[in-house]
Order: structure tokens, then C-alpha cells, then sequence
């Protein structure tokens, strides 16, 4: 119940002194596209970080073995273990393909932004806002006279994302 559409290398190395519960955000210093940007933290995103914030202290996500980050690998290592849990817990090296159960698609973490990007798209999104949501910045002509950050209006979405995704589980 804690979306975040943030690329997964940033999630991993997320620190703490970039998040304000108080204000419901994350600043992202170092974006793909050069411009630091606030993602806009659902209330539910907020209360599971309030719990978090409890057991960690500079990482929001640190290893347990280095209390550095965790590497991005260890993501979809946990997909592997959530997908086939009776494989992995023998300790066996099984390759990927191996650890796929019959009848369920193969997924990766990157594919959550998508499902979020289409799942805004039918319930009525602007375009613009969620590319915004997404931190994609606008191209050419839109890109150089529209510079609103759209703020305010990520967070009515991903709230109103976050709400959906509650009313399912």
C-alpha cells in the first residue's frame, strides 16, 4: 500500500534526510533528467515510512548484513523468493526460470510504474500529470514554456491511486 513510482535504484538508496513526513515528501536530488524534483507521498505511503522510520536509521531501506543500501538485485531476488517461497527455502542455486511458478507472468519492479501510468490513465488522470507523476519531464516546445511542477496535482492522483490500490487488499 505504499505507492511510490520512483525508479528502483532510487528506492534502494533512499536516505532519510530527503524524506519530510510532515510535509508528505521525498526530494529527489539527482534525476535522470537533471531537475531535483518532490514526490508526492500518499497519506498511506506517510503512515508505512512513520514505521518504518522505527527500525532504520540513515537508509530507509538498508541492508541488514552492511546497513548500506540494499542493492537493486536484491529486489528481484525477492521477487524469486515471493514467487516460489518452497524452492528458495532449501537453500538450492536455482536460476530464475526455475523459480517461476506455472500460471502466473513473469514481472519486474520496473513494471509497477507502467500498471500505475495505466491504472491513472482509466481512472481519468491528465496525461500531463501523470507524466509528472512518473518525474518524466516534457519535451520540446511543451517542455520549454510549461514549467509548472504539478505538485499539488501528483498528490490528488497518488492519493486517489493510493485509496484504489486500499480498497483491493
Amino acid at each position: 500500500h505504499c505507492p511510490v513510482l520512483v525508479d528502483h535504484y532510487k528506492v534502494c538508496n533512499a536516505e532519510w534526510k530527503d524524506v519530510d513526513l510532515e510535509a508528505g515528501t521525498w526530494h529527489l536530488r539527482d534525476s535522470k533528467n537533471s531537475a531535483e524534483r518532490y514526490v508526492q507521498l500518499p497519506t498511506q505511503a506517510v503512515e508505512f515510512l512513520r514505521q518504518l522510520k522505527l527500525t532504520t536509521d540513515i537508509y530507509l531501506f538498508p541492508s541488514t548484513r552492511t546497513k548500506k543500501p540494499i542493492q537493486q538485485k536484491s529486489l528481484t531476488e525477492t521477487k524469486w523468493h515471493l514467487k516460489n517461497p518452497e524452492k528458495v527455502k532449501y537453500g538450492r542455486n536455482y536460476t530464475p526460470a526455475q523459480l517461476w511458478l506455472d500460471g502466473i507472468p513473469d514481472w519486474s519492479p520496473h513494471d509497477l510504474r507502467r500498471t500505475v501510468r495505466t491504472g491513472l490513465a482509466r481512472m481519468g488522470c491528465p496525461s500531463e500529470v501523470a507524466e509528472a507523476v512518473l518525474g518524466h519531464s516534457r519535451k520540446g516546445i511543451e517542455g520549454t514554456y510549461d514549467l509548472h511542477s504539478y505538485e499539488a496535482e501528483c498528490r490528488h492522483w497518488l492519493q486517489r491511486w493510493a485509496d484504489h490500490i486500499s480498497e483491493l487488499s
